[in-house]
């Protein structure tokens, strides 16, 4: 049965500070464990119900010795309406309840655009992936209605916040409106599990879920969350002369301040000048701000601007290119590491008098909208030089790469999530598919969401780069084996995940 709460009450619980207040109570695992793992199909495979979910019931990891009663399905688009089947979910619950008497048992359905392929491929999956735990632990409130969407929200899609300790990513669904007449998908059910057959007992939809995933060790910040952002720089680092809210109006190049697009404009307009001859950029590039907060309050980020890759000057061939990415994502990761946060160029550049040269960042850091109180913070906070970027901040340029770095080393499960991209993902050595074991995660086609302790003039930040990634890390001493192969890669750029259960 749905607890039902005022409409003030539940906004209060369920509005960004009440997911604040959740991932501080939730921050420390009780010794409840989680399995996971993802089905990934073969390209145009049909889905037979009865002998996937064969294939899965000889699988030891979905042993349910610790007597996990809930489960969040993470489905592609092509999975739509089956999540609607009460007979295909039941059966679904009854397989992830086990051996285990669990009596009831509930599942978080969500369709996603895409499944995030296992920690060194950036190719995105079509199937499932489910985490499996107990209920009061992964999905604290599960029955408690959302609060209505607001008018801003009201086209909006659904969207699930996954917590790994401090930090927390909000990942928005798929638009469904084509295959099931919804504009997204996300289904809460409760299957009695006590009769010969599983009988759906209680179902809703929900339009938001926050969801803890249990990793080894809790993340204590942001600053412990690894990034892969696929970037090539086009200015080195500047320093912020004059701003308001999201406009950049003067940075200072070599002592002296200019308006902040002219270098950018520049070195954008001989770009496409070349490419003309080489080709190399199939379409039109996006553009991306690196902004960090003043070196001068931190030595070690100070050192790492200093050893910023250097700008690109001319198209380089796709080797070097690949070269050069690889690099910058370990660059970039550093910089997240230490406060930094990535801004899409939305517009830049033209006019004349007081518009000449400004660029207009990407303002938004939330999928919902703010509240009229957050909205009001937020320009206080930006009056009092603690918004997008303060003056004396550190902003760097770069484009999205127009080829991907190829992966050669073993593919390593875990937890990822990340945005998908247009750009042809290299070729793998072995096809991803089928069955793969403590592995979890999906791929949002616009942005994901983070939030937590280490921005600084703001705890919530928006990724939006085609094929970047974020993913946990833990103390290298708690990893093992499996850790060390994640650490050694890394080093050369690939997308690794620590946090794997052994």
């Amino acid at each position: 049965m749905i607890i039902r709460l005022s409409q003030q009450a539940a906004r209060g619980l369920l509005s960004r500070r009440g997911s604040l207040a959740l991932r501080k109570s939730y921050s420390s695992s009780s010794g409840n464990s989680q399995t996971r793992f993802t089905y990934a199909l073969k390209a145009d495979e049909k889905i037979n119900y009865g002998e996937l979910f064969e294939k899965l019931r000889s699988k030891k990891i979905l042993e349910n010795a610790n007597g996990h009663n809930a489960a969040v399905l993470l489905a592609t688009p092509s999975f739509a309406k089956d999540l609607e089947d009460a007979n295909i979910m039941g059966d679904f619950a009854k397989l992830m309840a086990g051996s285990a008497d669990v009596g009831r048992f509930h599942v978080l359905s969500a369709v996603v655009d895409h499944l995030a392929a296992p920690i060194g491929s950036l190719r995105p999956l079509q199937g499932v992936s489910v985490l499996r735990g107990h209920l009061d632990g992964m999905l604290p409130h599960l029955w408690q209605q959302n609060p209505p969407k607001s008018k801003d929200d009201a086209d909006s899609v659904s969207a699930l916040s996954f917590s790994l300790g401090d930090p927390s990513l909000t990942m928005p669904l798929a638009r469904t409106t084509f295959h099931n007449n919804r504009a997204s998908t996300l289904l809460l059910s409760e299957f009695d599990l006590t009769q010969s057959s599983p009988q759906l007992a209680n179902q809703t939809e929900k339009h938001s879920q926050f969801v803890k995933v249990l990793l080894d060790n809790d993340l204590k910040s942001l600053a412990h969350l690894d990034t892969w952002t696929p970037l090539m720089p086009l200015t080195q680092p500047r320093t912020v002369t004059e701003s308001f809210g999201n406009i950049i109006r003067g940075i200072e190049v070599d002592g002296t301040t200019i308006p902040a697009s002219t270098e950018l404009e520049d070195i954008v307009n001989e770009l496409h000048k070349q490419n003309a001859q080489s080709g190399v950029l199939s379409g039109p590039v996006g553009v991306w701000a690196m902004v960090t907060p003043n070196p001068e309050a931190s030595g070690a980020l100070e050192e790492w601007l200093e050893e910023a890759p250097e700008p690109i000057s001319a198209l380089p061939d796709v080797d070097d290119i690949r070269g050069t990415v690889t690099a910058t994502a370990q660059h970039l990761k550093l910089l997240y590491s230490h406060g930094g946060r990535l801004y899409k160029i939305l517009s830049g550049g033209g006019g004349w008098g007081a518009k000449k040269g400004l660029l207009s960042l990407d303002p938004q850091r939330t999928h919902f909208s703010l509240s009229e109180e957050e909205e009001m913070q937020n320009f206080i906070q930006s009056m009092n030089g603690g918004g997008f970027t303060p003056e004396g901040s550190q902003i760097q340029f770069f484009m999205s790469a127009p080829t991907l770095p190829d992966v050669t080393e073993p593919f390593v499960p875990g937890v990822a999530f990340g945005v998908a991209g247009d750009v042809a993902v290299p070729r793998e050595p072995e096809p991803i598919d089928g069955f793969i074991g403590q592995h979890f995660g999906a791929l949002s086609n616009s942005a994901v969401y983070l939030s937590g302790q280490g921005l600084p003039g703001g705890k919530e930040t928006k990724l939006s780069v085609p094929h970047s990634r974020v993913y946990g890390r833990e103390p290298e001493g708690e990893l093992g084996v499996w850790g060390n192969l994640t650490y050694e890669l890394a080093d050369v750029g690939t997308i690794v995940l620590a946090g794997l259960k052994h």
